[in-house]
């Protein structure tokens, strides 16, 4: 059931970055297919990454002396790879942005939202890997749900509602890798 929850929540936040605006009322032209196809082209690095950081995380709690040293390395793993995937990630949203006929810019904001959901979905997964799937499947939920009821209700501001409702699930998920996988019994 989280599985299937996490899929549904990581699924609908995409089709809000490619539809949010056509789907609260905007133009047609609004559709920012190349933010979706970004995402999901981005799950092959995405997947070699979450590799990239275990193999850190262990050869890390080989090295370290104590907690705080190990907790430092996960830390430098976590934001080399998390680093590593956004660059992709911004990479093939611009040149799907680029290529795409008549798609709309890469702003600013659409930048930030397109790297806040990457961030939510390669934390998500992450912490799925390290059986954490309750959390990822929770936050990616609620984010679901919070940018479904802000579409209901006619908030305004779709792309901000976006920005707001990534930005926060992101930070949360963050957070929990921080505290989960700080520990070294999570690496077992």
């Amino acid at each position: 059931m989280p599985f299937g929850l996490f899929g549904l929540g990581t699924g609908l936040l995409v089709l809000y970055a490619a539809l949010g605006e056509v789907l609260a009322g905007g133009p047609a032209e609004a559709v920012a297919a190349p933010s979706a196809v970004a995402l999901t082209l981005s799950m092959g690095p995405a997947e070699w990454l979450l590799h990239r950081f275990r193999s850190g995380s262990l050869a890390g709690l080989r090295a370290a002396r104590s907690p705080r040293a190990f907790r430092y390395r996960t830390l430098a793993a976590l934001a080399h790879c998390l680093g590593l995937y956004l660059a992709v990630l911004l990479a093939l949203g611009a040149l799907g942005t680029a290529l795409w006929p008549d798609a709309p810019g890469l702003t600013a904001v659409r930048a930030a939202t397109l790297l806040l959901l990457g961030a939510v979905m390669w934390t998500g997964l992450l912490l799925q890997s390290f059986g954490a799937v309750r959390y990822a499947a929770s936050v990616c939920a609620a984010a679901a749900a919070a940018q479904s009821l802000a579409l209901l209700l006619g908030a305004a501001g779709p792309r901000l509602v976006q920005l707001a409702v990534a930005g926060t699930a992101a930070a949360v998920l963050c957070a929990l890798v921080l505290v989960l996988l700080g520990r070294a019994t999570a690496h077992r």
